[in-house]
């Protein structure tokens, strides 16, 4: 009854705070909890690499030395590699400490989204307040409670969805959307005024900087704002007006960026990440590296890596694209000519595997059916469902419609994790206490509320401690190391079996892997004779790598030539008369 009481009371006062928590200690606790967390998850993971993280850097550190044009890129947005490159230039972190100082940056915006989220949050509560229904039957869910939901939901999205670990742009994206989805709300309360339609452009606007995907959902943005402030109360012309100028403030950060990568390709592009994917995940055209042009239809290689082995297939990429890796630094260099076209069939799989991953991201951990559950057994008895005031259900329309987007092609926890976490709020806003409901029943209800995320979390977080203690060597340093001392210098063009995507000892070498044998042919070199493996690493000097690495045993036959890089599981291959003389003691 308690709860209930606390609601009416809030219903009953106009000015009370309803946006904001009731005691200042919640928050200052949960801030704690979110930011030590975080510490934790950035350094017990602060030595996990992807693909597109040693892609990133390494345009950061470009950036730092040459100049701004270095980011323009037609795959990879612009935003956080020049965060980054602010780091490396003002830090100057040695190569052993370049991750660690971008997961400190990826710490910093961590603690942004979380205050960009409070804002969303604030901004939800009190829309929910003005939802204007009567509180004879029911009454909302104390703002007080709805603020420790909305604390443990974005924890616990953190760890299970998306966090500080990542090195992407990723969670600079739930920063702006936050902000973005809580002027959308702002709106629909009357406060639209000419600055908040400027901001939420300039928010887009650095969507759209961050990735490419913002560019499409920020005219959905400004078709919600548009609708919300004529419910809002204002004249049409003043509506367009203030989208107008949304619209211009947008174009100011967006039209920069595309002019470059236009002049740039020689068409009108905004990124051609999206295109690519396209071909990659509907029209079945090979996925991230070594497009040849195949299957027939999917268009025309204008300057594809070149195959210069068959059995097993061996690509060539020394030039021109820089990098330790040079098909990931620039993909859309090496899918130039690439023509995406609507298949049904690819398109009815991708909507599939779209559901699947969806379900997968809502089983996480299983907190969320836990919740479910509870929902639905409190409901019975204790609980109903509200509305927004009219119209309301505009802001939440761009989350809506990336959830929409991403399906069409391909989703990732991380792509939509933001949107998803603000629909699973919206959905939880609506909740209402059934008057006269059993104390007992709520109590239970709110406990397994916040129990259910919390003991996941708690159970990550016993992982990372154990990460943080075990402490395993940075094999990728050591392999980096150890390549020096074998007498591979950094500037040196190196061989690889194996897909180039996540070697950053390359990068930490400072070595360019400029020939390779893809990981779906391995098998083949490791099933031929003698005398076929030879000729194939041979091959690889001959178009100037002076060494050949692998990751994998299979390959690497002793007799054949190859050693192991001493305290890791990487291997080396040289020709004989390049094999460095070990140093006089």
């Amino acid at each position: 009854m308690h709860q209930l009481r606390g609601s009416q009371a809030e219903q009953q006062d106009p000015l009370s705070p309803a946006g904001a928590p009731h005691k200042p200690r919640v928050r200052i606790f949960f801030w704690c909890m979110v930011l030590v967390l975080g510490l934790l998850r950035v350094w017990a993971h602060r030595n996990d690499v992807a693909p597109d993280s040693i892609s990133y850097i390494e345009i950061a550190w470009a950036t730092a030395r040459s100049g701004l044009h270095q980011i323009v890129n037609a795959y990879w947005s612009p935003l956080y590699p020049f965060l980054l490159s602010l780091v490396f230039r003002y830090f100057h972190p040695p190569a052993q400490w370049e991750f660690t100082a971008a997961h400190l940056l990826n710490f910093a915006v961590y603690a942004a989204s979380l205050a960009s989220f409070e804002l969303f949050l604030k901004e939800l509560i009190l829309q929910r307040q003005t939802a204007g229904e009567s509180p004879e039957k029911s009454l909302p869910v104390s703002p007080r409670t709805f603020w420790i939901w909305g604390y443990v939901f974005f924890l616990w999205a953190s760890y299970f969805w998306l966090g500080p670990e990542w090195v992407t742009p990723d969670l600079c994206v739930a920063v702006l959307v936050f902000l973005a989805t809580a002027l959308l709300f702002r709106i629909r309360r009357g406060r639209g005024n000419w600055l908040v339609f400027a901001g939420l452009g300039a928010l887009l606007g650095l969507g759209y900087l961050a990735k490419a995907a913002m560019f499409p959902l920020a005219f959905v943005f400004m078709f919600s704002a548009f609708c919300l402030g004529r419910i809002a109360g204002a004249s049409f012309p003043a509506a367009a007006l203030r989208t107008l100028l949304a619209a211009g403030v947008f174009a100011g950060f967006a039209l920069p960026l595309v002019l470059a990568l236009s002049a740039m390709k020689g068409r009108a592009t905004f990124g051609d990440s999206g295109r690519i994917s396209y071909t990659e995940y509907i029209d079945r055209a090979t996925k991230t590296v070594h497009w040849q042009g195949e299957p027939l239809g999917t268009g025309i290689p204008a300057h594809p890596t070149r195959k210069i082995f068959s059995d097993p297939a061996v690509y060539e990429f020394a030039a021109p694209i820089q990098g330790s890796y040079p098909p990931w630094y620039d993909p859309s260099y090496w899918y130039e000519g690439v023509r995406p076209h609507f298949l049904l069939k690819g398109q009815l799989w991708a909507l599939f595997r779209a559901a699947n991953m969806y379900l997968k991201i809502f089983s996480k951990s299983g907190a969320l059916w836990v919740v479910l559950v509870a929902l639905w057994v409190a409901g019975r008895k204790a609980l109903a469902w509200g509305s927004f005031a009219p119209g309301a259900w505009l802001a939440i329309l761009p989350s809506v419609a990336a959830l929409a987007m991403y399906s069409v092609v391909l989703v990732e926890f991380r792509y939509v994790a933001p949107f998803t976490l603000m629909l699973m709020l919206w959905t939880l806003a609506r909740v209402r206490i059934v008057v006269g409901a059993e104390p007992r029943l709520l109590r239970r209800f709110h406990l397994v509320i916040i129990l259910a995320p919390a003991l996941a979390v708690g159970w990550a977080v016993a992982r990372d401690l154990y990460d943080v203690i075990r402490d395993k060597p940075y094999e990728p340093w050591v392999v980096a190391q150890q390549l020096h001392a074998m007498g591979i210098p950094p500037g040196t063009d190196v061989g690889y079996i194996g897909t180039g995507l996540g070697a950053y000892w390359a990068h930490l070498a400072g070595v360019r892997i400029i020939v390779e044998i893809p990981n779906i042919e391995q098998p083949r070199f490791v099933a031929a004779d003698a005398a076929r493996r030879q000729q194939v690493l041979a091959l690889f000097s001959s178009v100037g790598a002076r060494a050949v690495v692998t990751g994998n045993a299979d390959a690497a036959n002793l007799a054949d030539g190859w050693r192991q890089i001493p305290g890791t599981h990487h291997f080396i291959w040289q020709q004989p008369w390049l094999i460095a003389a070990p140093e006089k003691k």
